[in-house]
């Protein structure tokens, strides 16, 4: 099983993100897409490319970048099936006990 390096970084006056990166499948997947330009550094200092987003709720603080991170750089948007109206960015709707797999890890919702 792959261990995973974090990111966590400051964005706003009381949000955190977050990048979590497999080196040897080269996958990372941001938590939530609050702020296009905060997560855009954050990968550009890591050096990472992004492959998931993986949203948790549908709150402005969390969502405001998401359609714009996922096509700036291409990454594969997971997301709670009922945020998925006026949030079409979210191309995976999931419900309480789907799986998705990141790094060769199964994932459980």
């Amino acid at each position: 099983m792959s261990q995973f390096q974090y990111h966590q970084f400051l964005y706003g006056s009381d949000n955190y993100g977050v990048l979590m990166h497999d080196a040897e499948t080269g996958q990372t997947a941001a938590i939530d897409a609050g702020d296009l330009d905060s997560y855009l550094a954050a990968l550009d200092q890591t050096g990472w490319s992004l492959s998931h987003i993986l949203v948790t709720h549908h709150h402005g603080d969390h969502t405001e970048g998401l359609a714009m991170l996922a096509a700036q750089t291409g990454a594969t948007v997971y997301g709670p099936a009922g945020d998925k109206p006026g949030h079409e960015a979210i191309e995976n709707s999931l419900v309480d006990g789907d799986k998705l797999t990141f790094a060769g890890t199964p994932v459980e919702v």
